[in-house]
């Protein structure tokens, strides 16, 4: 997984003319899922999103606080291009992106999570988590609105790596799916 995380002092996504999120300051956070990704790497992310130190202090010292510090909020939007590849040629390569509808369920995994250790951390209702934790809508076509704070942009990624099968050993599941070993078994996530 990986994912764009931009400081904000406001963002919003549109679909069909129509604003469906928005949030005052806080992250706007763009994620992929990859074939590869497991339950923990959807935990380390959202972790990672919610605990990364991107404010200053009241001091003034930098790197100190994060959206959970300051009570911020999260606007977590899909994104599958984040893992195309153009290295041949102009044209992007998204096949180290994950299927639509693996990509659906593990996105939705995501912002559930971020949004359970948000409510978890800050002891609030799961109303008041689905407020602090907002989202665009899955597969759809987007206007994504922000207003940069600094600018403040870091790329996160979460720790599994994708294992590869040599090239005519094992298929593939699904378009840009992970690759099965040759017998067609289980795959081995390399944990």
């Amino acid at each position: 997984m990986k994912a764009i995380v931009q400081r904000v002092l406001s963002a919003s996504v549109t679909v069909d003319k129509e604003v469906v999120s928005s949030i005052g300051q806080g992250l706007l956070v763009l994620a992929a899922v990859a074939p590869y990704d497991t339950p923990k790497d959807v935990e380390a992310i959202a972790n990672r999103i919610l605990k990364l130190k991107v404010w200053d202090d009241e001091g003034g010292a930098r790197w100190k606080r994060s959206v959970l510090d300051l009570d911020h909020q999260v606007l977590l939007v899909s994104q599958f291009t984040l893992l195309a590849t153009t290295k041949k040629g102009n044209k992007p390569d998204f096949h180290g992106a994950c299927s639509p509808a693996v990509a659906r369920e593990v996105y939705a995994s995501l912002l559930q999570k971020t949004r359970e250790l948000y409510v978890q951390e800050k002891k609030l209702s799961p109303e008041a988590g689905a407020t602090k934790v907002q989202d665009g809508v899955f597969g759809a076509m987007m206007e994504v609105s922000l207003v940069n704070d600094g600018p403040v942009t870091f790329e996160i990624s979460s720790p599994t790596k994708q294992v590869e099968t040599p090239p005519g050993e094992g298929k593939t599941q699904g378009e840009g799916g992970p690759k099965l070993p040759p017998d067609g078994g289980e795959l081995d996530k390399g944990k």
